[in-house]
């Protein structure tokens, strides 16, 4: 599927913040209950994911400003963006997400990719410019 079918808003949101199936699950299951406070070993429990995994993803959401924490002995985190831009965007990633699953998780993979492909590009410019071909 093309990145078509994701709005422009929802790729721009996951070009800057998404980068694991991991974290925009983390996201969206936290976003599902606003109200709750989780800790990392109930969303690893939750999610199926290792209670380290559990821990970065939040602490790396919590860095980008789309939740909150509580420390205390065993930080707990919760879903508070910092705007309404940021909970409007989100909430538009977990509808296009529901419907279109597949082509997130695809566009999600192929951020990596692209990046891979620019800098090979960077270096294959350069060779030619310094092999007088440029």
């Amino acid at each position: 599927m093309s990145d078509a079918v994701i709005p422009p808003r929802v790729q721009r949101f996951i070009a800057a913040h998404i980068d694991s199936i991991e974290k925009l699950e983390v996201l969206l299951l936290l976003r599902a209950r606003p109200d709750r406070e989780w800790s990392a070993r109930e969303v690893s429990q939750e999610l199926r994911i290792t209670e380290s995994s559990a821990t970065a993803r939040l602490e790396d959401l919590t860095a980008r400003r789309l939740l909150g924490k509580a420390a205390g002995s065993a930080p707990v985190y919760r879903y508070a963006p910092a705007s309404a831009d940021d909970d409007q965007d989100v909430g538009e990633l977990q509808a296009t997400y529901s419907t279109r699953r597949v082509s997130v998780i695809s566009f999600i993979f192929s951020k990596p990719l692209d990046k891979v492909r620019g800098f090979a590009e960077a270096f294959r410019l350069k060779r030619d410019k310094d092999e007088g071909n440029g």
